[in-house]
């Protein structure tokens, strides 16, 4: 537990979100928990034999590659603080799994995001609207829409910015299209009185994660088309990049610290595939 609590207060230490700082601790527990159980030495005897049995170990309990690697991540970075704290030793690392399957688009298809969009537009609901819109205008993440408050969004009839709080305190400033000042615009103009700052408020107060993954739930089940907040972001990354944007402009949009991350938004889907062949002339 002392390795933990001050693994914490590292990882603190750096600005690492909230989330991000649970989901190390969360991983990191697991495999101390796991060394446990296969051996009464303590943490400052683990050794490289030890991170490579670990990773056997999640292969057989998890098929996602994004799961393994997050874990194993997780991992990594717990054993690099232990060397720096002179815990442990020998330097060592998990090599990360590789996928060797082709990666697959995870948008959505225009017309399921036409099916979806329309949807939530003709219910006329104007917050509901404005979160469309927010999303796909921007293709911010779902906890950073949640943390919008009225101060972050300046605009006027042909502009706007959005100020966008991202991971680890982060901050970057977004243009708004027209589509999706006009859903702000129309949004404030019905939105309820309230003692918060935050844009979106529900019955209950400001919106969490769980509602805005409930909202889009329920118009994807009327039109029968699967969606949550991150397709949108992967949909809006994926036609930036197939309008030419440069890597470089959609990682700022996005927010990504890497442009490397921004890769996954070039994948090719089987569609475009066969738009290619389809127009291949001899």
């Amino acid at each position: 537990m002392r390795y933990i609590n001050e693994f914490t207060a590292y990882l603190q230490s750096k600005d690492k979100s909230e989330n991000t700082v649970s989901c190390y601790i969360r991983d990191t527990k697991a495999f101390i928990e796991w060394y446990s159980s296969k051996t009464e030495h303590g943490l400052e005897k683990v050794i490289e034999f030890d991170a490579v049995q670990y990773k056997k170990h999640l292969q057989s309990e998890y098929k996602s590659f994004v799961t393994i690697n997050r874990k194993i991540a997780s991992v990594n970075s717990f054993l690099k603080w232990m060397k720096e704290q002179n815990y442990i030793a020998d330097e060592m690392a998990i090599k990360t799994v590789k996928d060797k399957d082709v990666k697959q688009y995870k948008g959505l298809e225009n017309k399921e995001l036409w099916k979806i969009r329309s949807d939530i537009h003709r219910s006329g609901n104007r917050m509901h609207i404005c979160i469309i819109e927010l999303l796909l205008g921007t293709g911010i993440r779902v906890s950073e829409l949640t943390h919008i408050q009225l101060t972050d969004i300046q605009m006027t009839s042909r502009k706007g910015l959005l100020i966008v709080k991202g991971k680890g305190n982060s901050k970057r400033t977004l243009p708004l299209n027209k589509d999706t000042r006009k859903a702000i615009t129309n949004y404030l103009e019905v939105r309820p009185e309230s003692d918060s700052d935050y844009l979106l408020i529900g019955q209950r107060g400001a919106l969490q994660r769980n509602a805005i993954n409930l909202i889009l739930k329920q118009y994807g089940d009327r039109v029968k088309v699967k969606v949550h907040p991150h397709q949108l972001r992967h949909s809006l990354g994926y036609n930036l990049v197939k309008q030419g944007v440069p890597l470089t402009t959609i990682q700022q949009i996005l927010g990504h610290d890497n442009v490397s991350t921004t890769n996954i938004y070039t994948l090719t889907t089987q569609k475009d595939m066969a738009e290619a062949l389809e127009n291949v002339e001899w």
